[in-house]
């Protein structure tokens, strides 16, 4: 099993921004962008502050979209009493979102909802009177499809072959078939693979859209723990939000927020997105495309399309359905139909949401307590016995590929470059100070000396690190296999790596284990070793 042996601090793993860096050190540079950091008062305090008024349809619009979806062993009973508790104005939402990848992967999105459980059994736990309902948010409007159709297991990729141009919610699963068949070759090979087999099958065979095929593969992986489901695409939801949109295409409010936002920023932190002039996508007939402003003619290309501002403003009023946010206007969407305190995210997500708050004071909306997720690394055995056989340490999973082999290099042939620039020190230290008893002899002339054997000693150093590369390239060749297991193509393990293989192992003791070990209002890369 997997058991968690350490951890670093993210300042030691070199993949985080300086703004991230500062975020989770509370430091007071972010004041401008942020009203509270994470931790349990700030909840506290977000909750008297919170007043929202739109439950019912809230509920009634998620059990609608619950009854349309087809579940392998039915709804979980923790799931229905998870939504009715919606109805309670003590009860609150906690969010993560993500793209819909096909079968739940890649792992990151897996340690997305892991960490949001965590939060909610913290909260429930330590704020009385009060329950959290964990929210995932499906990014069913997205339509940019090529980020979502493929996996990679065990080195293979499966891919969804499709065109379109539709939010992939939308989306027939039908063209899933030959991809569902491919996969039962690998699901296969344990009970556990085959229990999600089951799961994936039915999911994609019993709902004919995709976001239906989603709410139902992850009820039945986390719907034991209460994890509600949610899909902003639905006419009700949107009707509550046709102001909004339509005050942004009159005024144009959000490109005029981020703009001031981030010329604020510009002097400490580079802004993760530049503001768009566009905010608004129309979604009709299958396609989703950008509606492009000019004066006062408003336009979609997909769909050949144009409006006066007086007849998009109409449209949107009667058919609000027809109209998606973008990235930043999806943000307050997301505050307006769910009680929302707090939003957990990935490093890029709490950084444009860093930009964001004059945009909410602006609207006269909640902007949510923020915090990241958790970060796991995941150490097969095979890994930590190279790494215990040749001195590596944890800190050493994220240096540089190359000093990780100049260390492996030493450690294998006793080749110790700091003593040997230390004795070349000692020895330039006699000769300058036998030098300097010579009367009148130019001191510069040694200086020019010293550079040249400190620049010799560099190429020599270079070559002998050459030459023990070739006498150990057996090492090496494995060293550079074992490395595609914790970064591939210079990414981190959980953006290239699907959760199946862990599942096909531990089967859900896997997701016990990421939720007993996510970590709440602490920021550390937890490193998971198999122990056998």
């Amino acid at each position: 099993m997997l058991t968690k042996k350490s951890s670093l601090s993210f300042s030691e793993t070199n993949l985080f921004s300086p703004i991230i860096l500062d975020f989770i050190k509370s430091d007071s540079k972010l004041l401008s962008f942020i009203d509270c950091f994470p931790n349990i008062d700030s909840l506290k305090n977000k909750l008297k502050k919170i007043n929202f008024e739109s439950r019912e349809v809230l509920v009634n619009t998620v059990r609608k979209q619950y009854n349309n979806t087809s579940f392998l062993a039915g709804r979980s009973k923790d799931v229905d009493d998870n939504i009715n508790l919606l109805l309670d104005s003590k009860t609150f939402t906690i969010c993560t979102g993500h793209q819909l990848n096909i079968f739940i992967s890649p792992l990151f999105l897996i340690y997305k909802i892991t960490s949001l459980i965590a939060y909610a059994n913290y909260l429930d736990e330590h704020i009385p009177n009060h329950r959290f309902v964990p929210c995932f948010w499906m990014a069913t409007e997205d339509h940019d499809f090529k980020e979502i159709n493929e996996l990679s297991i065990y080195n293979k990729k499966y891919s969804w072959n499709l065109q379109t141009k539709n939010a992939v919610g939308n989306l027939s699963t039908h063209s899933m078939k030959d991809l569902l068949s491919d996969l039962k070759k690998v699901l296969d090979q344990s009970e556990h693979g085959r229990d999600l087999y089951n799961i994936y099958y039915h999911a994609y065979t019993a709902n004919s859209n995709y976001a239906d095929a989603t709410r139902s593969i992850i009820n039945s992986l986390f719907g034991d723990y209460g994890l509600v489901v949610v899909d902003g695409n639905c006419m009700a939801q949107k009707q509550l939000f046709s102001n909004d949109m339509k005050e942004e295409i009159t005024t144009n409010y959000i490109f005029k927020n981020i703009l001031d936002s981030n010329l604020s920023m510009r002097s400490i932190y580079k802004p993760m997105i530049n503001p768009l002039k566009s905010n608004l996508f129309y979604l009709h007939n299958n396609i989703r495309s950008k509606i492009l402003y000019n004066n006062n003619e408003y336009k979609s290309l997909c769909h050949n399309k144009e409006w006066t501002k007086k007849e998009l403003l109409n449209e949107i009023e009667n058919y609000p359905n027809r109209f998606s946010p973008n990235v930043f206007m999806r943000t307050l969407y997301q505050q307006s139909i769910l009680p929302n305190v707090l939003y957990l995210g990935g490093p890029s997500e709490i950084a444009y949401w860093l930009q964001l708050l004059s945009l909410f004071n602006s609207k006269g909306k909640l902007f949510p307590v923020l915090d990241l997720r958790s970060f796991f690394i995941i150490l097969s055995k095979s890994i930590l016995n190279f790494y215990k056989k040749h001195n590596l340490n944890d800190a050493d999973i994220f240096i540089d590929y190359h000093l990780k082999i100049k260390k492996i290099i030493k450690n294998i042939s006793n080749h110790d470059d700091l003593k040997l620039k230390k004795d070349i020190k000692n020895l330039l230290e006699i000769i300058e100070k036998k030098i300097s008893k010579i009367h009148n002899f130019p001191l510069n002339s040694f200086r020019v000396f010293e550079k040249r054997v400190n620049n010799s000693l560099l190429q020599l150093e270079s070559k002998i690190i050459k030459f023990e590369k070739n006498n150990n390239k057996n090492v090496l060749d494995q060293l550079s296999s074992l490395e595609q297991k914790i970064f591939t193509n210079n990414n981190p393990q959980e953006k290239s790596y699907s959760f199946i293989p862990y599942f096909i192992k531990y089967g859900p003791a896997f997701f016990n284990l990421l939720i007993e070990e996510s970590l709440i209002f602490d920021n550390k890369y937890i490193i998971l070793k198999e122990n056998s």
